[in-house]
């Protein structure tokens, strides 16, 4: 499809650890389920000084979008994200047409650990898209559209992920090329806050 994209901000990093730790400071926001929320963070409002930097996991498709009303801003739409991520010249990654070497995105990892994702921007300004934005691929999956049908939601993620748990090889694949997408079937927050899911803030 041939689609006119409108003009749109989107921010250059995913959201990082410190940043969500201040929205939780001014709002006080606290979830009815915690089950798995901020896994990382050790029970802390305040995330480790050591993940400060990286990418926030363990948040839900609607504890993001909270988010992003309180930063006065809202998920990117899938084809925002795409452009993004991709500019104008059908380029299979961010960076241009070959995936090279370890300094464009972090090494992928598997097994039964969760390693988590790398501090923001350490792939930049190699790994960048031709607008600047980084960490789009390879460091985590991250949200953008959700979708109904009569049955089900799901919601479109973007990036892949540094992180596959170990096991069978068909299940959700990862996607770090720009030309796929995967979809996440939406159940409740406490399902959602899984391993290596994140989000970026746009902003018309």
């Amino acid at each position: 499809h041939t689609l006119a994209v409108g003009p749109f901000y989107i921010d250059r990093f995913p959201v990082t650890n410190a940043r969500y730790a201040a929205y939780l400071a001014a709002t006080g926001y606290r979830p009815k389920d915690p089950n798995r929320w901020l896994a990382r963070w050790n029970g802390s409002r305040v995330p480790p000084a050591a993940i400060a930097d990286a990418p926030v996991t363990h948040v839900s498709l609607r504890e993001s979008r909270l988010f992003c009303s309180w930063a006065g801003a809202r998920l990117p739409h899938s084809w925002e994200w795409q452009y993004a991520a991709q500019g104008l010249d059908g380029r299979l990654y961010p960076w241009g047409a070959t995936k090279n070497a370890s300094n464009e995105l972090p090494a992928f990892r598997h097994g039964m650990a969760d390693p988590g994702p790398e501090r923001v921007g350490a792939h930049s300004p190699q790994g960048d898209s031709p607008f600047g934005v980084s960490d789009m691929v390879g460091s985590v999956w991250q949200y953008t559209d959700e979708f109904r049908d009569d049955h089900t939601r799901a919601v479109i993620l973007r990036g892949g992920s540094n992180y596959r748990p170990s096991g069978s090889k068909w299940y959700f694949p990862n996607a770090p090329e720009l030309d796929v997408h995967n979809k996440y079937f939406l159940f409740d927050d406490a399902y959602e806050r899984a391993v290596g899911r994140a989000f970026m803030v746009g902003a018309v």
